[in-house]
């Protein structure tokens, strides 16, 4: 199956201004949208974040990533 043309997440077709990633310091260029490592929907770059978790190049979507944040202070995580 192709990537999506779309973001599956806000709808808006890829385009070049979408399809530019940060990555901490660095920018990750890509050619189509990228597919949340979690959720496995398509995702363009204001929707999908790319994070350093398990193998050092993860894509987490905006709706995905925040499992993966450290707990409030105050509040113990298992």
């Amino acid at each position: 199956m192709l990537p999506a043309s779309r973001c599956q997440s806000c709808h808006r077709p890829a385009d070049p201004s979408l399809l530019t990633y940060r990555r901490g310091t660095s920018v990750v260029r890509r050619e189509g949208l990228l597919q949340c490592d979690v959720c496995e929907r398509y995702a363009c770059a204001e929707c999908l974040e790319v994070y350093d978790i398990f193998s050092g190049y993860d894509f987490l979507c905006h709706e995905c990533a925040p499992q993966f944040a450290p707990p409030p202070r105050g509040e113990r995580g298992h």
